[in-house]
């Protein structure tokens, strides 16, 4: 595949990727496992998160997939979409939507992203434009909350065991799902241009005020039982504040954040085929086409709040191998062999 990105495209590329989908859920397992020390815990994650962007923006050009790689990352973000689009119907029909036969819904995604898939790379980066200033809102309604929330919840900063921080990192890392997508994007980015220094600062500074305010917000609204028995946190908050020009603030917001998770599934999408057509493939419209048509049969063996919790957990481990172990490995290996992935013409 042949495309360039702006600066621009390639941060919110990534800010999309990373913010879509668990934006409205991640902060209920976090301050379970965590308790008051979840605002402390992510902050570290942020940290660690930056850290993990710059080694990324050191060694990208290392990061060459063999055959067998690409099969792995591409089966990983196949697996990731199915999971995300079946958590993203039983929203809907928890949500707004319970009426309406499960298959309709899935079809509805999928489908969205096959047209959007079938066109040129660009349609799948422009339609996040849109979706920015609409995404945003998220935290200009959340500060309505303000006067309902209780700072006395921070404290005291409650240490039972390592195990309580190992846990609550996974969680809070878990956040920036989607991350190792820098490395696949990033050749893509026109040669004149340089990420390193200030650009890299300000979007980690942007993502994690972000994703912050949702963590403070929840931890400040709910207390500590209560959250455990709220899986969508962010949607629970706006369903209490009382607007004028709408009456379910809630529901606005759900499908907000559905316009925003299709566009995530479109994103995995676009890097399905970034990977897959690196070698020029016979039919590419049919590869596409199959591709979503699994993506449209799989996760309606998975649309059960139970399966769909038990698959989220032990996503956070295949996140740990796919973020942080095997993009490693495949940067030393490579860099020891003196093998670079070849950067994209402007």
């Amino acid at each position: 595949m042949n495309f360039s990105l702006s600066k621009a495209q390639f941060f919110l590329l990534l800010f999309i990727i990373e913010t879509g989908i668990v934006y409205i859920s991640f902060q209920t397992p976090l301050i379970s496992v965590s308790r008051n020390l979840a605002w402390v815990l992510f902050i570290i994650a942020g940290v660690i998160h930056y850290l993990l962007i710059i080694f990324y923006e050191r060694y990208y050009a290392y990061f060459y997939l063999n055959t067998f790689f690409q099969w792995v990352y591409k089966i990983y973000w196949f697996s990731i979409s199915v999971v995300f689009i079946a958590y993203m119907e039983y929203v809907l029909a928890s949500w707004v939507l319970p009426q309406t036969p499960e298959w309709v819904v899935v079809l509805m995604i999928v489908l969205l992203s096959l047209y959007a898939n079938l066109s040129r790379p660009e349609t799948v980066i422009n339609i996040g434009v849109m979706l920015l200033p609409i995404i945003f809102l998220f935290i200009v309604f959340l500060m309505l909350a303000v006067p309902d929330l209780k700072w006395a919840n921070l404290l005291p900063l409650e240490f039972d065991h390592p195990l309580q921080i190992i846990k609550g990192l996974n969680h809070s890392i878990y956040a920036f799902l989607g991350v190792e997508m820098y490395l696949i994007y990033r050749p893509f980015l026109q040669r004149e241009l340089i990420l390193k220094g200030k650009p890299l600062f300000f979007y980690q500074q942007i993502i994690f005020v972000f994703y912050m305010l949702s963590v403070l917000f929840t931890q400040l609204f709910f207390t500590i039982d209560e959250v455990k028995l709220v899986p969508e946190p962010i949607i629970y908050i706006l369903k209490s504040q009382e607007v004028t020009f709408v009456k379910r603030l809630d529901i606005f917001f759900v499908y907000i954040w559905l316009s925003w998770s299709i566009v995530t599934i479109m994103i995995f999408g676009l890097s399905f085929r970034v990977v897959h057509f690196v070698k020029e493939r016979k039919r590419p419209k049919l590869n596409i086409l199959i591709y979503h048509i699994l993506l449209a049969i799989f996760p309606l063996f998975f649309i059960h709040f139970n399966r769909i919790e038990v698959i989220k957990n032990f996503l956070h481990y295949l996140f740990l191998i796919f973020t942080f172990f095997l993009p490693t490995v495949i940067i030393f290996w490579n860099k020891w062999r003196g093998k670079k992935c070849i950067e994209k013409e402007s």
